[in-house]
This record gives structure tokens, sequence and C-alpha cells, in this order.
């Protein structure tokens, strides 16, 4: 675009030359040695006297004039320099660049928001994974310690010492803390195939 509201220069050059097939008519006169009349008179001496002029034969003839003689006299020949300043669309063609040179920008700013947004999603994908695999860690040791306590509720149970509410509870306790341990490895899985996709390994499941 902004080439065109710089000035332009170019140079051009010809040749060329005809040739005609067609036959070139002349005339050749013969003299006959006689006198003709030419129907006019003149007055001499009272006396009126015919105009009388030299007699001539009139020969038409045609004849070609030869190719080489043609090209050679035919030959034509050019050289030209032509030089183009925009002065009238040198506006139209300033808008053009200007405007180019926008997109551009608006270009590399789309190109960067878009690296900045991978970044970011980069950044949040690896801490909601360590904070998934937070979770799995500590939802393990909740489910170990939830068994160990409704393994000894059950022994207390049997001795008579626990009540059966008592007992429920503690088995409630242990589902409770095996399904949220379910749902955490759930989530540690998915956290962490993410972040394997945004490292470019793709996703496996596995």
């Amino acid at each position: 675009a902004r080439g065109q509201m710089l000035p332009t220069l170019s140079a051009f050059a010809g040749l060329g030359t005809n040739y005609a097939n067609n036959k070139i008519p002349s005339v050749v006169n013969t003299p006959t040695g006689r006198l003709d009349t030419t129907g006019a008179k003149v007055l001499f001496n009272g006396t009126l006297y015919d105009v009388l002029s030299p007699g001539f034969n009139s020969i038409i003839t045609s004849s070609r004039v030869p190719y080489n003689t043609q090209i050679s006299d035919n030959f034509r020949q050019n050289v030209g320099v032509q030089v183009n300043i925009p002065l009238f669309n040198n506006g139209v063609a300033r808008i053009a660049w200007q405007r180019s040179k926008l997109n551009v920008s608006s270009l590399q700013l789309v190109k960067d928001q878009a690296l900045l947004t991978l970044k970011q999603d980069i950044y949040t994908a690896y801490n909601d994974a360590a904070t998934a695999i937070q979770k799995y860690s500590a939802g393990k040791k909740s489910v170990e310690t939830a068994e160990k306590a409704y393994s000894y509720a059950q022994k207390r149970y049997e001795l008579g010492l626990l009540s059966t509410i008592d007992l429920l509870t503690n088995q409630n306790n242990l589902n409770r803390a095996r399904v949220q341990l379910a749902q955490a490895h759930v989530d540690y899985v998915f956290r962490s195939k993410l972040l394997e996709f945004y490292k470019g390994q793709g996703l496996k499941l596995e």
C-alpha cells in the first residue's frame, strides 16, 4: 500500500515494419509524333485557328514493390520514458497504507491477547491440579482415619460398649469419606490430564 504513494519510472521501446502485397499503378506516356487538336480555338488576324498539342500514347502499368524494399522503407522504431507521479490518488493510497498498518497492529494485539489467555489458562490448570492432588491426599487420609474409627467402633459394639446409633454414625462417616475420596480422585485425574494437554502431550485416557 505504501508503494502506491511513490512516483514510478518506466521505460519502453519498440521496433516494427509492415509489408503490403498490393500492386502500385504507374502511367507511361509515349510520344506519337503527331499533333492532336485540343478542341480550343485561337483568333489570329481575324482567323480562328485550332490549338494543337503533341500527341502521346498513355500506358498504365502496375508492379509490386519488392519485399525487402518495403521492409527497409517501412521500418520504424520508438523509445520513451514514462514518469507517473501519484498526485490525485495520494490521499487514497495514504489511507490504504494507514489502514493496513492498523490491521497489522490489530492482528498483533489479537495474537498477544491469545498468548496471554493461554498462559493464564495454563497457570490456572497448574494451580487446579496442585489443589486436586492435595484434596486427593487429604481424602485418602480421611478414609484411613474413618476406617480405623469404624473398626474400633465395631469392637466396642461387640463388647456392648457402643450403641447401634454410634456404630451407624461411624459407618456413615466412613462411607462419606470414601465418596469424597472418589470425587477427589476424579477431579485429580481430570486436572492432571488437562495439564498434560497444555504441555502438548495430548489427552490419554487410561
